[in-house]
């Protein structure tokens, strides 16, 4: 199965995985410029001088040398090596660059490529040359950012054709295959645990990136995908324990039950994934119960979807409604940042409240100490500016 495109279109052209594609050619080349020149060592199918060069390059876990555990990543045993990798990278790397930004990708792939020379060395005694382990871990951190991005597959398997796969279906099955290898098959000639240290890392630093927010996150990457299906799993825990609870027939405030009843239906819908049903009850709970606007707000997870929900279908008066009070209640919501955002951006651009918006922007820009955030309260507020 030979990777040859994605269905996913990069924001800006990549300049780092070019040179680096060219820069594996050229040594591919160079060394078979010095195949030629000097004379073959008998039974070793090298030349003297070509020789030299790989035992300076290759990393060699007998002798290991510390500059070797970034030159073996640009070093190939042939041509289909060169081939694979370079394919391999040209089709999951212009991505993860994208995303990492050129220096942060530079970083991330020799990082990769010491990470996974280092895992060859701690489980072999085999010298080991090429850019698998480093573009193993490009591949790991593409599994993280675009799971559910679909790879074009060149298929040799008796047949030939061309299918789309999921990129965690993918990636999935040649981690597998390099476990299996490094578990059953290890005379294979494949440096595997460079290829599985390699995911190991990819997908860690994706993952860290994420979570520690240093990498905005998208609604389809790895981490949202685990987080709201999470979310989802305990809205329906609540659902069926909601159902569940016997009927109290003792006394009662018959509004306290409404309320209750009413609050459970929306939160019901939110579970099933029902999101019209969903703000439609929500709007007849604020409707019913205007004069409890705190008792008319979810629990956290559940306001947050449907506000989310509101502003992406351009309810924008509604939106704003649940997000404001989604601060009031939850005033050190860990997302209080991005929702300030984009409570002042609707005040602005869809209540015509510019004053309100500015209010809710200069506040920010004092308590907030995230670059990211600052800079992006900075831009809205000058934009702001231009319009009045």
């Amino acid at each position: 199965m030979i990777p040859i495109g994605i269905d996913r279109p990069n924001r800006r052209n990549p300049r780092v995985v070019p040179v680096l594609i060219g820069i594996n050619i050229g040594v591919f080349l160079l060394m078979l410029v010095l195949h030629q020149i000097s004379p073959l060592i008998p039974g070793s199918g090298y030349s003297e001088i070509e020789l030299t060069v790989l035992r300076y390059s290759w990393v060699d876990p007998r002798h290991l040398l510390f500059w070797t555990l970034i030159t073996s990543a640009f070093f190939h045993g042939g041509f289909m090596h060169l081939l694979g990798n370079m394919l391999a990278l040209f089709v999951f790397g212009p991505p993860v660059e994208d995303r990492f930004g050129r220096l942060g990708f530079l970083c991330f792939y020799l990082a990769g490529a010491i990470g996974s020379a280092l895992a060859h060395v701690a489980v072999d005694s085999v010298p080991a040359i090429g850019a698998s382990g480093a573009i193993a871990a490009v591949t790991g951190a593409f599994l993280v950012l675009f799971p559910l991005t679909r790879v074009k597959v060149l298929m040799l398997l008796g047949f030939i054709g061309i299918f789309m796969i999921p990129a965690v279906w993918l990636i999935g099955l040649y981690i597998a295959l390099d476990l299996f290898s490094q578990a059953f098959d290890t005379a294979n000639g494949v440096a595997n645990m460079a290829h599985i240290g390699g995911y190991a890392m990819g997908i860690s630093v994706a993952l860290i990136l994420l979570w520690t927010r240093k990498l905005s996150r998208e609604p389809y990457d790895l981490f949202t995908l685990l987080k709201n299906r999470n979310r989802r799993r305990a809205f329906q825990a609540a659902h069926r324990q909601i159902q569940s609870k016997p009927v109290f027939t003792g006394k009662s405030n018959p509004r306290s039950d409404e309320l209750a009843l009413a609050r459970a239906a929306v939160t019901a819908a939110i579970a099933a994934g029902n999101m019209e049903q969903a703000a439609d009850g929500y709007a007849k709970l604020n409707s019913e119960f205007a004069d409890l606007p705190k008792a008319t707000t979810l629990h956290r997870d559940a306001q947050y979807q449907l506000a989310n929900h509101l502003y992406s279908t351009g309810q924008r008066r509604r939106a704003a409604d649940a997000y404001a009070k989604l601060l009031e209640v939850y005033p050190h919501d860990s997302e209080r940042e991005v929702i300030s955002v984009l409570l002042a951006r609707v005040r602005a651009h869809d209540l015509d409240d510019q004053p309100g918006a500015i209010e809710i922007l200069n506040k920010l820009l004092q308590e907030t100490v995230q670059p990211e955030i600052r800079a992006l309260v900075e831009q809205e507020l000058q934009q702001l500016k231009e319009q009045r």
